[in-house]
């Protein structure tokens, strides 16, 4: 399948410089998605996909535009392909509008990052589906406190997709992959009106990677129940953890502003500050696209360049930049990558428990609801759910609680990480406790 799509996208690139371009860039695609979801004791809904389609970039004289189509009829593509040549010539030129230098291609990873399970993806029928959306609900209900169960909504779901990249100056390549997942969401009864939620999920790249469905669907009523008797605490400042699947989220501002577009735009607070401290000297990440079976690996990226790994912090200092080839060309630098792969971080030696026993007193936090970073300033602001921690043990739950501050400084504020990085997320980061951030509540 992937040779088909690959002479696909070399004919994509022959019809465009025919047509006049002097660069350009194909990428064609297949994906396939199938869904079950599951509500209260019966079949909800059945969702199945499949879509094809291209996406081309082209450079012409100086001018840039990109186009994307699903009719892939011969006749058509050929006309597309034209048109979008022709409606090219139209555009302001930009000079830093141009392919990634073929010097950049070289020396690409050709091994497996074991992204695809062929044996997964053929054995799953729509009735293992279905089976495994009831089963979800049925270990949910049968967990200790399921009677206080209001509601249960849980879905079955499994992907595949496979893709074919060319440039005309030199590169080529395909890729595929599949993924599985399980999700449970249960409400729960509470006093008055309240009626706390929680669930639980499994992700995996390999159908036998998941998590047991048993264990997906008890997870989710015990985070359900542990919201009962919420309430927020008093405004101030206290220590807390912040649990490992919450910390991509977390971080979700300060990667944010290490992008090409918003440092050359003026509208990141971390821009011309490579070489600077900018969070504890426990902070360190890697941008790490090698990883076999990670949820964000490549052997390259999406403008082709191979991909290797990239030092964003160490030990609190900021290292680099997220810069594709234009923004790259335009900032005078020379480029990175334009895209995140997997983040790994430099772990510690305790778990979440261990975080707790250490923090004493303070807040856990289990949940991150709405909010807004502000890329330009650095400034945030989440609300949160968790738990109050005395002693190193939970006391009581809390919610409609506000965490706010600015980058530059609660960063600085991280004062251990754990042992136990989210392996469900191309953010592989541990639960990380902080000695003071800034609390809004009752």
């Amino acid at each position: 399948m992937s040779r088909e799509l690959l002479q696909k996208a070399h004919d994509v690139i022959r019809i465009a410089k025919r047509a006049g371009a002097l660069g350009a860039r194909a990428s064609v695609y297949r994906n396939r998605n199938s869904e079950v979801e599951w509500l209260d004791g019966r079949l909800d809904r059945i969702r199945q996909s499949t879509s094809m389609g291209v996406s081309i970039s082209l450079f012409v004289d100086e001018r840039y535009s990109a186009h994307s189509t699903s009719d892939l009829r011969p006749d058509a593509l050929e006309s597309f392909v034209t048109d979008a040549v022709g409606m090219t010539r139209l555009l302001a030129a930009d000079p830093h509008r141009k392919l990634a230098d073929p010097a950049y291609y070289a020396n690409r990873f050709e091994g497996d990052l074991g992204l695809y399970d062929a044996p997964g993806a053929a054995s799953v029928t729509g009735i293992d589906r279905r089976r495994t959306a009831g089963a979800l609900e049925d270990s949910a209900r049968s967990a200790p406190g399921g009677e206080k169960i209001i509601t249960v909504n849980s879905s079955c779901s499994d992907s595949t997709y496979e893709t074919a990249l060319v440039n005309s100056n030199g590169m080529e390549g395909t890729a595929r992959g599949t993924s599985f997942f399980l999700f449970a969401d249960v409400t729960v009864r509470d006093q008055g009106d309240r009626r706390p939620s929680g669930y639980w999920y499994s992700v995996g790249l390999h159908r036998d990677n998941l998590e047991p469905v048993e264990v997906v669907g008890r997870k989710a009523t015990q985070r359900a129940l542990e919201g009962i008797g919420e309430q927020p605490m008093e405004s101030g400042t206290y220590a807390c953890v912040i649990e490992n699947r919450l910390a991509r989220r977390t971080l979700g501002g300060l990667l944010g502003a290490l992008s090409g577009n918003a440092i050359q735009q003026e509208r990141s607070f971390l821009a011309g500050k490579i070489g600077d401290e900018i969070a504890s000297p426990l902070f360190s990440l890697t941008d790490d696209p090698l990883v076999v079976g990670g949820f964000g690996s490549r052997a390259y990226d999406n403008e082709g360049m191979t991909a290797r790994k990239l030092p964003i912090f160490e030990k609190g200092v900021l290292r680099n930049y997220y810069l594709d080839t234009y923004y790259a060309s335009k900032l005078g630098m020379k480029p990175t990558t334009g895209s995140q792969s997997n983040l790994l971080f430099t772990t510690g030696d305790e778990d979440l428990e261990g975080l707790l026993r250490s923090m004493g007193t303070g807040i856990l936090i289990t949940g991150l609801m709405g909010g807004n970073s502000n890329d330009t300033t650095g400034d945030f602001s989440v609300g949160i759910r968790g738990h109050w921690i005395e002693n190193g043990k939970r006391v009581r739950p809390l919610s409609e609680m506000n965490m706010a501050g600015n980058h530059l400084e609660s960063w600085k504020h991280l004062v251990e990480v754990g042992n136990d990085p989210w392996r469900y997320s191309a953010a592989r980061a541990p639960s990380m406790r902080f000695d003071e951030l800034t609390f809004s509540g009752a």
